[in-house]
């Protein structure tokens, strides 16, 4: 019987690995069209220690390939051009999808939650993604990284639509025309239009916690898993009330829905749990916090 393959998440990785040498080669092989070109990577593998060549994508020749030397150095240029302080986390799936989170760790864009008397700090994210397969497409967005739990939180949809908030690539040209736009949008990060949604979660107070978890989980298409038989101490509606009720002393032993939310969102990015792509993460963040939104007391 053949062994099962295991299959594995994003992987924390450095810049340098992200930016080795990629091509578009054409395919020596008679193919349909959509094949005739591949997309070559000479990549560092740690059992042979050494570069071998790896085919990342067959495509075809109206692929564009756009190489991550040309894009995340770039970002970070426009960064260090506004003397914004940040650190980066880098991460990649089978090095063909790359997604990049730069905390921004400036003072001057840090926000405190009002109902938290200071102890629930929120500082801006920029979250970058790119693929050489296809699977993820090149996209900007802004976000927001939580200390007390050092996760990433989406800003809401409708904000991101009103102040233009995801820049979205896919040809040389918009991807090159991204970082004129990403310069312009620093000048922006904290807007009270946004931090003041997650102040209206911080204000609604929850009696019944595991009935609004179920309800949430269930608006944002979530499974929830109670003790199946299989797995009988495997309980996500336990696992995200824990979470919970670790924060409950930031704003003095309540349970509101900043906290649900945040409760969720834990959850969500918990790589010892889930091993879904970046993108599929932030896709259902998104649906949690708009529904809470929409629902909140």
């Amino acid at each position: 019987m053949a062994e099962k393959k295991t299959k594995e998440g994003a992987r924390i990785v450095t810049l340098n690995d992200l930016l080795f040498n990629v091509e578009s080669r054409q395919n020596p092989r008679i193919t349909n069209s959509e094949y005739s070109q591949i997309i070559v990577g000479n990549i560092y593998q740690d059992e042979f220690k050494g570069y071998l060549e790896v085919d990342l994508n067959y495509c075809s020749s109206r692929y564009e390939l756009v190489p991550n030397s040309e894009i995340f150095p770039n970002i970070e240029q426009v960064l260090n051009d506004n003397g914004v302080q940040y650190s980066a986390q880098y991460s990649q799936i089978n090095n063909a999808r790359f997604y990049v989170d730069y905390r921004i760790t400036d003072n001057r864009y840090a926000y405190q939650m009002k109902q938290s008397n200071g102890k629930d700090t929120i500082e801006p994210l920029l979250r970058v993604q790119h693929s050489y397969n296809g699977l993820t497409r090149y996209k900007i967005c802004f976000g927001y990284y939580r200390l007390v739990c050092t996760n990433g939180l989406v800003i809401p949809v409708e904000e991101m639509k009103h102040f233009n908030l995801n820049i979205i690539g896919k040809h040389t040209d918009s991807i090159k025309h991204s970082f004129k736009k990403l310069d312009e949008l620093l000048k922006f990060f904290v807007c009270n239009a946004i931090t003041s949604k997650f102040e209206l979660l911080g204000g609604s107070m929850v009696t019944n916690i595991d009935d609004r978890i179920k309800e949430v989980m269930n608006a944002s298409g979530m499974i929830i898993i109670e003790n199946p038989k299989n797995k009988p101490n495997v309980n996500n509606v336990n696992d995200i009330r824990s979470r919970i009720f670790n924060e409950a002393h930031l704003y003095n032993g309540q349970i509101n829905d900043w906290l649900i939310f945040n409760g969720i969102n834990q959850y969500l990015n918990d790589d010892n749990i889930n091993i879904a792509a970046p993108e599929k993460r932030q896709e259902i963040d998104s649906l949690v916090l708009e529904y809470m939104l929409e629902t909140v007391n």
